[in-house]
């Protein structure tokens, strides 16, 4: 005769029912406390131990211990309870109040668990020396969109568990869905958009962009809206459709910069000067010392001016950044004036030349 037999016979069909639910939730308890403290336990002490550790470095399993401390633990409780309530004849009432709370409270653990485990592969992914994390940045957002998404989901099956008709409720969000983006169709051209620049990548974080009359550094890209601090220093915020509808002229892409100017002499400069003027500006451009690799395209007489002479050069600068830009530009201009000077050719401002006729005698 086992305890069972005998439990059965001391209190009875009812008690012995009662008794044996009480001891199976009451052992799985007791595991799970255990569990629970070595989980702490451990948890702890790899958080002291990557205290002081990089973000790259630190402990991979620590993240995978909480989950479970955090969500697997109280699931199984549940799974316990679940199990003791069946095994007792409770009243029917009773059992659908005790199975609706259970319901309610695993799909919040369950749509939590799932949230987390996809945000723990988020995580795991980009620790990962070639991951992108520029694009991690991006993904956030559309992180947060996909767990609003599953508590919608998870809310719909709880509803289905609970005895409801989905069915209709489901239809019925298909209409209003349909009504809800006619009524935001600038909200869902917005989140289109953001698809737009996460997958066709026009502009990443820290890009120097020029749309429209604006131009700045791209410091957030969200879900509706991206926040640009433009060069006067305020942070300008667009809603993410006007920016894919612009012209976008993304500088930090850019591999080299040409640049083309032109310098004007006046009419009065030597023929032999004015056929060395695109030999000198040559040497010069060739000689910069501000950044290695300035490539020297061209230098010509180009136009007569209403006023002079005029020679156009192109140069090209081996950086996309303005500062270095302005600075090979600033050498070239001093060292043009420096030897315009040293040769005695003339810059050219606008000039006018009246003539005067004189006065003939009138006739007698």
């Amino acid at each position: 005769m086992d305890i069972f037999t005998t439990i059965k016979e001391f209190f009875g069909d009812n008690g012995a029912l009662y008794l044996q639910a009480l001891l199976v939730v009451g052992l799985g308890l007791v595991v799970l406390l255990i569990a629970n403290a070595i989980l702490k336990k451990r948890i702890k002490n790899l958080e002291e131990k990557s205290a002081g550790m990089d973000a790259k470095e630190r402990i991979r399993s620590l993240p995978v211990l909480r989950f479970f401390q955090r969500i697997a633990l109280p699931l199984l409780f549940l799974g316990i309870m679940s199990i003791g309530v069946e095994m007792v004849a409770f009243d029917e009432r009773i059992r659908s109040t005790v199975r609706a709370s259970f319901a309610i409270l695993m799909t919040i653990i369950i749509v939590r668990s799932v949230n987390k485990g996809i945000e723990l592969a988020f995580s795991r992914h980009f620790e990962k020396e070639y991951a992108n994390h520029e694009q991690e940045k991006n993904l956030k957002p559309l992180l947060s969109l996909l767990k609003f998404i599953l508590w919608i989901v998870g809310f719909v099956f709880l509803l289905a568990n609970l005895g409801f008709n989905v069915t209709t409720a489901i239809a019925g969000l298909g209409v209003g869905g349909i009504a809800v983006a006619i009524a935001a169709q600038g909200i869902l051209g917005d989140l289109f958009s953001y698809f737009v620049i996460f997958l066709d990548k026009p502009f990443a974080l820290g890009d120097f962009i020029v749309f429209g009359d604006k131009l700045g550094v791209v410091e957030k890209i969200g879900i509706k809206s991206s926040r640009i601090r433009v060069l006067s220093g305020e942070l300008l915020i667009i809603s993410n459709s006007d920016l894919t509808s612009s012209r976008i002229h993304n500088y930090k892409q850019m591999k080299q910069r040409r640049v083309a100017f032109t310098i004007d002499v006046t009419y009065q400069t030597a023929q032999e000067h004015v056929e060395q003027i695109p030999s000198m500006i040559e040497s010069i451009v060739e000689s910069v010392e501000t950044i290695d690799g300035v490539v020297f395209d061209r230098s010509h007489f180009q136009a007569f001016g209403n006023f002079s002479l005029v020679f156009e050069t192109v140069y090209y600068v081996p950086s996309p950044d303005y500062k270095v830009y302005m600075d090979v530009q600033q050498e070239i201009y001093q060292k043009i004036y420096k030897t315009f000077n040293e040769k005695g050719i003339e810059f050219a401002y606008p000039t006018q030349k009246i003539y005067t006729v004189p006065e003939r005698p009138s006739p007698v």
